[in-house]
């Protein structure tokens, strides 16, 4: 499935209502890690809607990660 947000093929369904109705599920991309319901406005879902600064097509995801550092763990 293409993500709406980076335009590649790594979206895939990541959940959906519990009472089996469909009525509404959710996207996930493993690229991009962006997440959308089926429900949302077509300005959200729609990549020809969709304003193009929020967009990620053609972009280094890697360039964009910033790496948090962990503190160690306490001692007790």
């Amino acid at each position: 499935m293409k993500c709406v947000r980076c335009l590649q093929d790594t979206a895939s369904k990541i959940a959906e209502a519990p009472d089996g109705s469909k009525a509404w599920e959710v996207y996930g991309c493993s690229r991009c890690n962006y997440t959308w319901r089926s429900t949302e406005e077509e300005e959200v879902i729609n990549p020809e809607k969709r304003d193009p600064y929020f967009q990620l097509v053609d972009v280094n995801i890697d360039d964009l990660m910033i790496p948090v550092p962990i503190p160690p763990l306490k001692k007790n």
